[in-house]
């Protein structure tokens, strides 16, 4: 049983169809990239698969559970979520940052003295905790971020364009981290870096004008394509829908 399935799912603006009437399911502890070009519906998906963007038409459910106004909440509570933008404040801590993401979920308080020392010390932030937001590098900052959305540790994880603009390094240490996770946690990510969708991604959905174009573990669609790379294959799904 997928932990995630959506059904038809359409997102119009005005006369814009930003998401076209998509389905796809995801396995648990399955990574799962949605990958296209600017505008392909990418982040518009992943805003509404959690919850902050209803859906024009179509249906979404977790764990075989419909999303609902009335259970949207508890399916928050079983979510985590890091935007492609900055999300911490930037005048607080590392600390003070996870403290305050950690409040809506009224942990006990020893367990979320516990979960923030221990994502400190997973992420390699122990030796910063006390350091503002505003001071980190990018990489820094987005493995704060990480940490924020893992605090009530989520059954399914949305990363939207984590690494982008990130130095080599950072990004390599976040594809280590998102390897782990897999063995806890389902995985939704967004990505323009085509190498990481064909290292990290079991599955991957090709997006283009608010629909999918193929979807399948990406280096099938690879030989599917007769293609050297996923940088080719999107190249190609482009020109097609020109």
């Amino acid at each position: 049983m997928p932990v995630l399935e959506i059904k038809k799912i359409k997102k119009f603006f005005g006369k814009l169809k930003a998401v076209n009437g998509i389905s796809f399911a995801v396995d648990e502890n399955e990574i799962f990239g949605l990958l296209g070009p600017n505008g392909s519906g990418k982040t518009t998906t992943q805003r509404i698969l959690t919850t902050l963007l209803a859906p024009t038409s179509g249906e979404i459910y977790y764990d075989n559970k419909q999303l609902s106004d009335e259970n949207a909440n508890d399916i928050r509570h079983r979510i985590g979520y890091v935007p492609q933008g900055e999300c911490l404040f930037g005048d607080l801590t590392i600390e003070e940052n996870l403290r305050f993401f950690a409040a809506p979920y009224n942990l006990d308080k020893n367990h979320e003295k516990n979960k923030i020392n221990e994502l400190l010390e997973r992420l390699e932030l122990g030796d910063r905790r006390k350091h503002l937001v505003k001071n980190l590098s990018g990489g820094l900052n987005k493995r704060a971020s990480i940490a924020a959305a893992l605090l009530h540790e989520p059954k399914i994880l949305f990363l939207d364009e984590v690494t982008m603009g990130l130095d080599p390094n950072s990004r390599y240490h976040i594809w280590g981290l998102i390897r782990e996770l897999k063995n806890t946690t389902t995985i939704i990510m967004t990505t323009h870096y085509m190498d990481e969708a064909e290292d990290l991604c079991d599955r991957i959905a090709i997006l283009s004008k608010g629909k999918i174009m193929d979807i399948d573990n990406p280096h099938k669609i690879i030989k599917r394509y007769h293609a050297k790379d996923l940088n080719e294959v999107i190249g190609r799904v482009i020109e097609r829908e020109k």
